[in-house]
């Protein structure tokens, strides 16, 4: 049943590029969609989506773009070295996951006055990313940074919110660990301003 969806979603896709049923279409169309099933196997999926918590999430996202946007207006109508006072902080998060991630990593890039600079995972010099069951650390350049704290604490909230919406299915690694990892410095790493 798992296969069947994605299989006749493609060919209804392929129906619908060609703008009419016909044998001739539903036959190619059958043909174009087993070869392309012997070259796309499906994954596990390595998420589960609540739909409840993914709602909360976007009004919290929504919130924090008005909010934010209006913060960005002033630092640009009524300038002050305070508002216009911005660095980069450095923010561990606490799952590895890549999902997650990104899509906190992504509503923080959205968010007006903020820009995530770059995910760095331990053992990461600068080449790929080697997750190994660490959570990255996220830099992000903050407009109108006051306090780098108040910024961890902020990214933490969200973090909690993207695994509330979309949880990490749990896995266990070779040493019996569940695979998220631990940030042994609750600090973080040092600011850069």
């Amino acid at each position: 049943m798992s296969r069947l969806l994605p299989t006749a979603f493609m060919l209804l896709v392929w129906l619908l590029l060609w703008g009419e049923i016909s044998v001739i279409n539903v036959a190619s169309g059958v043909l174009v969609v087993a070869i392309l099933s012997l070259f796309i196997q499906p994954t596990p999926r390595e998420h589960t989506l609540h739909p409840l918590a993914l709602v909360r999430l976007l009004g919290v996202f929504v919130w924090r773009l008005l909010s934010s946007s209006a913060t960005v207006v002033l630092a640009v109508l009524a300038p002050t070295p305070a508002r216009l006072r911005s660095g980069v902080v450095g923010v561990p998060l606490s799952h590895p996951s890549t999902l997650v991630a990104t899509i906190v990593a992504d509503a923080i890039s959205l968010t007006p006055g903020t820009l995530t600079l770059e995910a760095r995972y331990a053992g990461d010099e600068g080449g790929g990313e080697t997750t190994g069951g660490t959570p990255p650390v996220l830099y992000i350049h903050v407009l109108g940074l006051s306090d780098s704290a108040a910024i961890r604490e902020d990214v933490s909230r969200l973090e909690q919110l993207v695994v509330a919406a979309v949880t990490p299915t749990e896995t266990t690694g070779d040493d019996g660990s569940d695979g998220r990892g631990t940030v042994t410095d609750g600090a973080g790493p040092e600011d850069r301003s």
